[in-house]
């Protein structure tokens, strides 16, 4: 099983259980890249 199968038969079965992509204003977004920018590390 690869990534896009993968993704296909368990991630976003259980992503649309959720809600997500369901409810008013959701969405899944197959891809999203961040920035370093973005990413800030606490602790």
């Amino acid at each position: 099983m690869n990534e896009a199968e993968t993704r296909a038969e368990l991630i976003d079965p259980a992503l649309k259980e959720a809600g997500w992509g369901v409810v008013p204003d959701s969405r899944i977004r197959r891809e999203y890249q961040i920035t370093w920018a973005a990413c800030r590390c606490c602790g």
